[in-house]
């Protein structure tokens, strides 16, 4: 076991102090080793971007920085706190918003409902992220409303250090913005940021300091302003990237846009509710995606009409190989899989039984450069093989990359459909509200 040594909480930070050391860590899950004799530092008042591909280890070596899990083997060693927000939400369903942030911070007053909103309101307002009304609950928040309460909750009790696993995956441009702003005053301040992504455009523009993860081990690391997009691209794949060109030429693929919160979600629920013929993938791949208790086998066969454990076993055996899963069998856990290989397993099943319609809600989303690109890979050839895709995305290079319409939704309505040179001039006004 990894032996762990924290200091206590300070106030006024002198410069060049490593709020987190990490020592030749390692880890083993199952037979995966996710991290391999990893050292790396992390300094107060800069913000480092962690880097590469899904199943790389990123997130298994903040778990540890952050004290979450133990390691192996290897050292670590934290000044103050270090707050994990994750990928996947840990919040109360049933609770509102005041209610979620009450559980979790120590100086609020259990007295009146109108007391813990206010509360709430004013440290919502204390983070600079924009949330409004407390009183919601937050089965009702979209994911984009969820991501940000978690972030809240985290800058709320003022760690040392804030690790950010995926944040922007599921925020407008707008969104990203107002939490870079966050993320550079929190370093200002003298914390440490780590900011796990697969959008190097944006890991270019806030960090300070980039590293790169492949298959465990740390492969590259650079400060920001000495490197490029397609450098870090090839590190992270370990081979040189492309971009597709090739446009679906049969079938049509639909881009609904718009800001988080105005009826994506309800559109793909209604969808999934009626379409049941239809391919799904959801926008909550952990919630309404997977169930993480079963077997990939088990997962596989959850739309078959019978089950047979032989087939099964046998059926993802070849669904591992077609769709590139990487996983230690049919019978591992699908909730042990990363986030690209929870997505593909989720393909696996949809696509494959060739269904003529498939709704795509944020299909990408929190995925690296190689699992998006296979995503898009899919969903063309399943449009050249003549199937309608209906792709719900706040991506807008997405839409712009796949859609042959594009359509706004604001409020629960949706714009006409527009082609991607007319959406091009239109869509930022539409998705303002503005026609």
């Amino acid at each position: 076991m990894a032996e762990t040594r924290r200091s206590p909480a300070i106030r006024h930070l002198p410069s060049a102090i490593h709020m987190i050391h990490l020592s030749h860590i390692t880890k083993t899950l199952g037979a995966t080793r996710a991290v391999d004799d990893v050292s790396l530092d992390v300094r107060n008042g800069e913000i480092v971007a962690l880097a590469g591909e899904n199943g790389a280890g990123k997130t298994t070596l903040m778990r540890i920085a952050a004290g979450e899990i133990d390691a192996d083997g290897g050292s670590v060693n934290r000044e103050g706190r270090a707050e994990l927000v994750h990928q996947h939400f840990l919040l109360v369903d049933a609770l509102s918003i005041a209610e979620n942030l009450a559980l979790t911070h120590r100086g609020f007053r259990f007295t009146t409902r109108r007391i813990i909103e206010r509360e709430a309101s004013a440290i919502i307002e204390s983070t600079g992220i924009e949330l409004r009304d407390g009183s919601r609950l937050v089965a009702e928040l979209s994911v984009g409303e969820r991501s940000k309460l978690e972030l809240i909750k985290a800058i709320a009790r003022k760690p040392s250090t804030l690790i950010l696993d995926e944040p922007t995956s599921v925020l407008t441009p707008n969104e990203t913005t107002e939490l870079f702003r966050v993320m550079r005053r929190i370093a200002a301040e003298g914390a440490a940021v780590v900011f796990i992504s697969h959008k190097l455009p944006e890991v270019l523009e806030v960090a300070d300091r980039i590293v790169v993860m492949r298959g465990g081990r740390v492969i590259a690391e650079s400060a920001a302003r000495d490197t490029n997009v397609r450098d870090l691209a090839n590190a992270m794949v370990g081979r040189i990237t492309e971009q597709p060109s090739d446009r679906a030429t049969a079938g049509r693929i639909t881009a609904i846009v718009g800001v988080a919160g105005n009826g994506q979600a309800e559109l793909a629920a209604k969808l999934r509710d009626e379409e049941r013929d239809a391919g799904h993938i959801p926008e909550d791949r952990t919630r309404d995606g997977i169930v993480a208790e079963m077997t990939i086998a088990e997962n596989l066969a959850l739309k078959a009409k019978r089950w047979n454990a032989r087939e099964a076993a046998r059926h993802a055996e070849r669904m591992i190989a077609l769709y590139s899963i990487r996983a230690s069998g049919p019978l591992q856990r699908a909730g042990d899989l990363s986030g690209g290989n929870q997505q593909k397993v989720i393909l696996a099943r949809e696509l494959d039984r060739k269904p003529k319609r498939i709704v795509a809600a944020e299909p990408t989303r929190g995925l690296d450069i190689e699992a998006t690109r296979f995503v898009h890979e899919q969903l063309r050839s399943a449009a050249v093989e003549g199937a309608s895709i209906l792709l719900i995305t706040s991506d807008l290079d997405e839409a712009f990359a796949l859609a042959d319409t594009i359509q706004v939704i604001y409020r629960g309505r949706l714009s006409d459909p527009l082609t991607p040179s007319e959406a091009a001039t239109r869509v930022a006004s539409l998705m303002a509200g503005v026609a």
